[in-house]
């Protein structure tokens, strides 16, 4: 059998579907271990809270400013 002719149908068919594969692969991978990024900004007697849900194995990033006589809670 020549080299050639494997990659005429099947062979390219096959390989495609397993780059497909290995690309959904990691494509989810990074989704379920992201990052969680929030961020507030408010002025003076503000009251903020920020809550992540679900946040196994991700990274979480929380950032809150306020003014003066402000009310700040994170919950991650």
């Amino acid at each position: 059998m020549d080299i050639n002719t494997i990659f005429d149908g099947w062979g390219t068919e096959l390989l495609s579907i397993l780059i497909g594969l290995i690309l959904v692969g990691t494509g989810c991978h990074y989704y379920k271990n992201g990052k969680i990024k929030q961020k507030q900004m408010a002025g003076n007697n503000a009251t903020q809270k920020q809550e992540a849900r679900s946040t196994k194995g991700k990274k979480v990033s929380q950032d809150q400013d306020a003014g003066d006589n402000a009310n700040q809670s994170q919950i991650g």
